[in-house]
């Protein structure tokens, strides 16, 4: 196989010109331009291209995949197809364990993540209902001697029930003696 432009390594992996070139110059140290500023593609880069086509296949982001500039892209005999690099079967799966390693790891942040968002949820709510509370409070510890302020004078009696701490009583009872 001899150099290849972007167009015809395009054709070659069944991708867009312009996605050749996305891939390229995401790993711009392993994808050389010529002279005129394109890219130009030997087996070795056709093989790294062939590796990046095979992990988007498999669900990888272009920003996860590892490129190892080292592969060696194998000869093939005539008459068989050339290997791809994704056949090297350790590389394969050292690139999927660190996929879901990775998987795992966004998991795993997302889950924490919704946590605490349901756990501050929960404390706003328990506080809205202590403040609830609170105001409850208030407006029962108010003395009811203070609605009576417009008149001079008080019974005694009715000063000194004001006064005492209310009994438990239930509601129909205290509506009635208040009447």
């Amino acid at each position: 196989m001899s150099i290849l432009k972007t167009k015809d390594a395009a054709d070659l992996l069944a991708v867009s010109q312009t996605t050749i070139k996305r891939w390229a110059s995401t790993f711009p140290d392993c994808f050389p331009k010529d002279r005129a500023g394109h890219y130009i593609f030997s087996e070795q880069e056709i093989g790294l291209l062939i590796h990046i086509k095979d992990r988007i296949d498999h669900g990888e982001t272009l920003d996860h995949i590892a490129i190892i500039t080292n592969i060696q892209v194998p000869e093939s005999p005539p008459g068989k197809p050339e290997a791809a690099v994704s056949d090297v079967p350790m590389e394969d799966m050292l690139s999927r364990i660190e996929l879901v390693e990775r998987t795992l790891d966004h998991k795993a942040d997302e889950v924490v993540s919704m946590q605490l968002l349901q756990h501050r949820e929960e404390l706003e709510e328990l506080r809205q209902m202590i403040e609830q509370l609170a105001a409850s409070m208030e407006t029962m510890q108010t003395p009811v001697a203070r609605s009576f302020s417009g008149q001079d004078e008080i019974h005694p009696v009715a000063a000194a029930k004001l006064q005492a701490p209310p009994k438990k009583r239930g509601l129909l009872r205290t509506l009635f003696s208040l009447l």
